[in-house]
């Protein structure tokens, strides 16, 4: 049995928020922002030594999730957040897209964890969740862990920095 983590749930909630405001370009699905918080979390630990959010992620299928993302989803919507099924452009799948209802609060974020914010929103803006899903079973947090385990942040510390790999 997962112990519950302990999370900051004002940081959670606001990078959610943030993450919904800042990518506006219809690519927010639930999906994709599980991997933009374990992109937030993994690469600000690998610089910081900690989490933003303080959540724990399991190794599942569709890649890294947050534990208690769904439960952090499911009290943001209707006053936070509004998650709406839309089919995407494969016609295949659908997407839970996100939609940020308020603005998020600067002042909960230090200035290193609001620069790591806008740089995973940066990076990643362009990207499909399923994209992101691909890259995070590339890396050796994934790799290393079993299926439906939890994801050592140590691992962080082991993945391939910044693409080097892709331009070789």
């Amino acid at each position: 049995m997962v112990k519950t983590p302990k999370i900051n749930e004002k940081k959670y909630r606001n990078a959610v928020l943030f993450f919904a405001k800042k990518i506006q370009n219809g690519t927010l699905g639930k999906l994709k922002l599980m991997k933009l918080l374990y992109y937030l979390d993994f690469d600000f630990f690998e610089k910081y030594g900690r989490s933003v959010t303080g959540d724990e992620y399991l190794r599942f299928e569709y890649g890294p999730v947050p534990h208690m993302g769904e439960k952090m989803l499911k009290k943001m919507a209707g006053n936070e957040i509004k998650i709406t099924r839309r089919r995407v452009a494969d016609g295949l799948n659908d997407q839970m897209h996100i939609e940020a209802l308020k603005d998020f609060d600067l002042s909960v974020f230090t200035k290193e964890e609001l620069l790591m914010l806008e740089e995973i929103a940066d990076k990643w803006e362009k990207f499909t969740g399923t994209e992101m899903k691909h890259a995070s079973h590339g890396e050796a947090p994934w790799i290393a862990t079993k299926p439906d385990g939890v994801i050592d942040y140590n691992l962080s510390y082991y993945r391939n920095k910044h693409a080097e790999m892709e331009r070789l």
